[in-house]
């Protein structure tokens, strides 16, 4: 997103896109390891304050160390996370598809009405569902250390988005058919709940499919946190080699070639956040952010269309897509609570505030990529793991996206 919106309109864009998007995935840190510790209930119902904040460190520090390690070992922990949990989730959806075909008459009364509130809730229940469905910003953003990322990126997001949206059709179905609204409504672990209901109705113990959907639900949780973790110090690195963050997270591990003080800054990030113990403030606030990410981002997309259309994905009705995919962005940031609205033009605001005093401070024509100066420097990985990225992160204001700035097969 910040490459894109930096090639499109210069610098000060490029940094609104990427602000944005630190911010909306930062706020969101403590979420996981909140989450993580409510579905553990379910095999440790009666943790203690200190026990829960004790599960939560001990999970910021494995993930954090793991990413550490580099991204091929992050990498591969998240694929057999990954494998792990689609298990239980396949399991959910086959079984509400089963429920339905031998239970019809249940799944017509819990489905019934379709609506039961009406429609004026809609824009606030798309936020918590749309921060569901995210992440796909991320995938991209490790792309300097991915082969032939031109090729491999678009295939992969589309094919991750086409699986995400099966599976998650399938398990909302499975929950909606198998338990009353007014159950979902007030459940923190509806999945566990409705793969249980689900169990009693076909006369197994229900502690069974809590148990199995539980153990889904937090190998699920720590794959999405580790790559997320991943990915968002990645971002903070590109930003700071490009001279728009604090000079230390463009700083590389000598031996690992991580951006070690990104994860340092996160995991305590998300330690000190989850002390308040809240989940819809955070998610909401990320949706936000993310909200205007996506409105740069297919702005930046529309005009770097128009100015190589050679180059474009072949994807029908692109342009058309692309405007629609920043309308929808837009629709997102206005759909959480005013109070959220407010303090995300505050951000906003405080963002421009740091711009314009770096920009005070380094002209951009004295400015220099802060990588090239850290202890050990970013050249090994300029080198060995994306040329394309550092050249479009080193493109200066005003110049045309020539070839040499978009991923190159390797």
């Amino acid at each position: 997103s910040y490459a894109y919106a930096r090639a499109a309109f210069g610098p000060l864009i490029g940094f609104l896109a990427g602000w944005a998007l630190y911010v909306g995935e930062w706020v969101s840190l403590p979420v996981f390891p909140l989450a993580f510790v409510n579905y553990l209930g379910i095999f440790a119902p009666d943790l203690s304050r200190l026990e829960r904040l004790a599960i939560m460190a001990a999970l910021i520090v494995a993930v954090t160390a793991v990413n550490a390690f580099g991204a091929r070992s992050g990498g591969r922990v998240n694929d057999v996370l990954t494998v792990a949990k689609l298990v239980p989730l396949a399991l959910l959806a086959v079984a509400g598809l089963l429920y339905t075909a031998l239970r019809p008459g249940a799944t017509l009364a819990h489905v019934t009405p379709f609506a039961p509130l009406g429609f004026a809730g809609f824009g606030a229940a798309v936020v918590p569902i749309f921060w569901a469905y995210a992440g796909f910003e991320l995938a991209v953003v490790p792309s300097g250390e991915v082969r032939q990322p031109r090729r491999t990126l678009p295939r992969g997001l589309i094919a991750g988005v086409s699986i995400a949206t099966l599976v998650y059709l399938s398990v909302a179905w499975g929950v909606a058919s198998a338990l009353p609204w007014q159950t979902t409504a007030v459940s923190t672990r509806p999945l566990a709940d409705a793969l249980a209901a689900i169990a009693a109705a076909f006369g197994l113990a229900p502690d069974w499919g809590r148990v199995v959907m539980g153990l889904g639900a937090l190998l699920s949780i720590a794959g999405v946190y580790e790559v997320f973790t991943l990915s968002l110090a990645r971002l903070s690195y590109a930003l700071a080699a490009d001279g728009l963050f604090p000079r230390s997270f463009a700083w590389l591990h000598p031996t690992y070639r991580t951006p070690w003080v990104g994860f340092a800054v996160q995991a305590i990030s998300a330690f000190v956040l989850v002390q308040f113990g809240e989940l819809r403030g955070p998610i909401e606030a990320s949706v936000f952010f993310l909200g205007l990410c996506y409105v740069l981002t297919g702005l930046a997309a529309l005009r770097l269309v128009a100015q190589s259309p050679d180059r474009a994905l072949h994807v029908p009705a692109l342009r058309a897509l692309l405007v629609l995919g920043a309308a929808s962005g837009a629709y997102l940031a206005l759909q959480v609570p005013p109070r959220l609205l407010a303090l995300g033009a505050a951000a906003i605001a405080l963002g421009l505030m740091w711009y314009g005093w770096l920009r005070w401070r380094r002209p951009p024509a004295a400015a220099e990529p802060a990588a090239r100066t850290a202890p050990g420097g970013a050249e090994r990985l300029r080198r060995h793991h994306g040329d394309w990225l550092w050249r479009s992160l080193r493109q200066r204001p005003g110049s045309d996206p020539a070839p040499t700035d978009l991923p190159s097969e390797r």
